[in-house]
């Protein structure tokens, strides 16, 4: 594996920070190196299952579009009726390098070999930018929701109506299940590389590096503490924390860098794992990603 930058944004929290006891990252991407000699290969695939607002429309834009041309990359943003994940075939993905959209990866049926890569972002952040995405898009189920309420009462009620949107959604995404442990398992290997979020570029341009491609110019954010931080309520936090406990674990796993570790957990947390596996296993074999 191949570690990012081990420089911490300006603003991530730090130990007199309150949100420290969340997250304290090391800000290390994870890049897979036994997999660079593969990804060289003609037929690979690039696939990017794309937890929303982790910063994926910029990795599709900025980085697989820039790197194999916006044509080439197989989405909803460049395909007019597309397929989703597990319903795609080998005849669907003539022509493409790349696979960008929202969907749980698991590994599929197609011939090609297929190389994941994923972002992850502090779940704390990710469900506080979902009120003002939300508010943006009026056609998005929730507009009314975020509309009418403070970020807190927005999340609140909207975990209610739609849990899945809110709660362990980057676990699933990465794996199929919200499972911190079987997420770490499949990045380990079957992923090329895991970025962050606030730390986009660094993960582009260091697996773009070890790939050949050229400088990749990709937008950096204001810090999430900065933009963020004081939104953020201590019911909010409380109810995030609950809700992605998975994601929370997993963000963790990797942000503190290598070896890449999760720790056992309780009996009843090691029969969870063993019963996702299972679940997963059979909706893979099914074709079922939901």
């Amino acid at each position: 594996m191949i570690p990012l930058a081990d420089n911490r944004p300006q603003g991530a929290a730090t130990p007199g920070d309150p949100l420290a006891a969340l997250t304290l990252p090391s800000w290390r991407g994870f890049i897979n190196e036994r997999l660079l000699v593969a990804a060289a290969r003609d037929d690979a695939l690039f696939v990017h299952p794309h937890a929303q607002r982790t910063g994926g429309k910029t990795l599709r834009d900025r980085v697989l579009a820039a790197v194999f041309g916006a044509e080439r990359v197989y989405g909803r943003a460049t395909v007019a009726v597309v397929k989703r994940w597990p319903r795609l075939e080998d005849r669907d993905l003539v022509g493409y390098c790349a696979v960008s959209d929202h969907f749980d990866f698991r590994p599929g049926r197609l011939s090609r070999l297929c190389l994941p890569i994923a972002l992850l972002r502090d779940p704390l952040y990710r469900a506080a930018s979902l009120h003002g995405f939300v508010r943006k898009h009026a056609g998005h189920r929730l507009h009314a929701l975020a509309q009418d309420h403070d970020l807190e009462e927005f999340y609140r009620r909207g975990r209610a109506v739609l849990p899945r949107y809110f709660r362990n959604l980057q676990c699933r995404v990465i794996c199929g299940v919200d499972d911190a442990r079987i997420a770490l398992d499949m990045i380990e290997t079957r992923y090329l590389g895991v970025g962050f979020t606030e730390r986009l570029g660094v993960f582009a341009n260091q697996l773009g590096g070890a790939l050949g491609w050229p400088e990749l110019d990709v937008r950096t954010m204001p810090p999430d503490a900065e933009r963020y931080g004081s939104a953020i309520t201590p019911a909010f936090q409380t109810m995030v924390v609950e809700d992605n406990a998975e994601d929370l674990v997993l963000f963790d796993a990797m942000a503190n860098g290598p070896p890449y570790r999760i720790a056992p957990g309780t009996v009843a947390q090691r029969a969870r794992t063993a019963f996702k596996k299972t679940e997963n296993a059979a909706r893979t074999i099914a074709g079922r990603y939901f």
